[in-house]
């Protein structure tokens, strides 16, 4: 039963918990609004439930034998555990910074700068590069919200329509 329990087996029971409390909170919305996340829970909540029992099964060994089941994938690179920590607290730390200036000066001028820097910095790609994605971004942030009627969300800093 301990062999059962182990970190990749709770992450699985997570989330069919997640997806199964997706299913029944959004049985009540009403139709409309109930369309996307009702559907996608139900396909997400058999992904897991497959994944759990895929998972179970080659723990127990009624898997394949040679290790090929799929949760064992091996890589000729080794990279030490303390870069991927760092890699990931990095990229958190990324998003966390979007989330802020998104607070501060509105969600299109900061997803155009992340997209900008991400390219320059994270992607190694260059400066023309970077601004035609930028721009592209705000391009495309500006026609969604011209064809869909939406308003982004602005900051506390109130800039002028397609920087706020």
């Amino acid at each position: 039963m301990n062999k059962w329990m182990t970190p990749k087996n709770l992450f699985s029971l997570f989330l069919i918990v997640w997806f199964a409390y997706g299913v029944w909170d959004a049985r009540h919305y009403a139709f409309l609004a109930k369309v996307f996340p009702y559907y996608v829970s139900i396909v997400l909540l058999i992904c897991a439930i497959i994944n759990y029992i895929l998972d179970i099964r080659a723990e127990t060994g009624d898997g394949t034998e040679n290790g090929a089941g799929g949760s064992d994938i091996g890589s000729d690179w080794d990279v030490p555990m303390s870069q991927v920590w760092q890699s990931f607290a990095f990229f958190i730390g990324l998003i966390i910074l979007l989330y802020i200036s998104i607070y501060l000066i509105g969600y299109p001028l900061s997803i155009t700068l992340f997209v900008a820097l991400f390219y320059r910095f994270i992607a190694k790609a260059s400066i023309k590069a970077s601004v035609i994605a930028a721009l592209a971004a705000l391009g495309f942030l500006a026609f969604t919200s011209k064809v869909l009627g939406m308003e982004w969300p602005i900051g506390l800093w109130q800039l002028p329509w397609p920087l706020g």
